[in-house]
């Protein structure tokens, strides 16, 4: 028994050891996590041809991979070659967890049903290794935007006492992208890459892809609001100021529809786990007296006790 429990061990040992290692690469690989990662890890250059063949391996449809690629930026991977490091750290996994499986297969005794296991586990381990990646990724990708969007308005308040103070809008950037480092690293390196977009651009070019990257109405309104006012000439402090006064009273908005879904969703678990002992302590003792009651009105002297006719007696003459 044991001998036929071993290569499974073993499988499964080494197929949690190379995920973990191949997940530790995605994450670490290319992590812009403040502004000073921004200074190292954006101008890498191009992925070795291996990896470059490696991540076309398992054929992605278009839009996935316009996906794949936001959620890598939203995650902070923005690297021109994040996509392709993700792809083939993902499909070797996925490739060595098929080969390593195979293997593993062939070596078992054919006569017994260890391979048709083997097979079938290969199949389950293989699948969680395709879908594990990308759903990690989209979860990182989802709470980093959530940290950008609950920062968010801290920054614009300190945007709008730089620009109260004179500073222009990119100066404005680049002292509140320094100054929030500690406190919302993932908002300062979005303002310093929207520093650097508007230098070799314009502000609004640069506004119009820090929305496409987040893809968040916040951050899309936002954007076209200070396009808006540079194009009209209007003060940017004001707009940002009730823009920001904005956010945080949508915020509570949804903090308040959250808590009063709440009460909804509790509503369930609370029939399913307390309305059983309800009825039991409710109709337990009534079921009981009345099975008492059966029991003891059919015996002799009963209120339901069967009553048998009596005989007709013939008088014969």
């Amino acid at each position: 028994m044991t001998n036929d429990l071993m290569p499974i061990i073993v499988y499964f040992t080494t197929t949690v050891l190379v995920f973990v290692f191949g997940m530790s690469i995605v994450r670490s690989r290319q992590r812009v996590r403040n502004v000073a990662d921004l200074e190292l890890k954006v101008g890498l250059g191009r992925p070795s041809r291996w990896r470059y063949h490696l991540s076309g391996v398992i054929p992605m449809p278009e839009t996935e991979l316009e996906s794949l690629t936001q959620d890598l930026k939203r995650a902070g991977f923005y690297g021109n070659n994040a996509a392709i490091e993700f792809l083939s750290t993902r499909n070797i996994l996925v490739l060595g967890t098929v080969f390593a499986g195979g293997i593993l297969a062939i070596m078992a005794d054919p006569t017994t049903p260890l391979p048709r296991s083997i097979l079938v586990i290969t199949a389950v381990v293989t699948c969680f290794a395709y879908l594990i990646p990308r759903n990690l990724l989209r979860s990182q990708a989802n709470n980093r935007l959530n940290r950008i969007l609950k920062g968010l308005p801290d920054a614009l308040d300190i945007i709008r006492m730089c620009l109260t103070g004179g500073l222009p809008l990119r100066d404005a950037l680049l002292r509140v992208a320094r100054e929030i480092d500690v406190f919302h690293p993932d908002v300062s390196v979005e303002l310093e890459v929207v520093r650097r977009h508007s230098e070799a651009d314009t502000m609004a070019k640069a506004l119009k892809e820090f929305s496409k990257r987040m893809n968040a109405p916040d951050v899309n309104a936002l954007a076209n609001l200070v396009t808006q006012s540079e194009r009209t000439g209007t003060h940017v402090a004001s707009a940002v100021t009730e823009f920001a006064d904005g956010i945080r009273r949508q915020f509570r908005q949804r903090a308040e529809e959250r808590a009063n879904k709440t009460s909804v969703k509790l509503l369930f678990p609370v029939v399913i786990c307390l309305a059983p002992p309800v009825f039991i302590l409710l109709l337990g003792p009534p079921v009981l007296q009345l099975r008492s009651f059966i029991r003891d009105a059919h015996k002799p002297g009963g209120v339901l006790e069967l009553q048998r006719p009596a005989p007709i007696s013939s008088n014969r003459s």
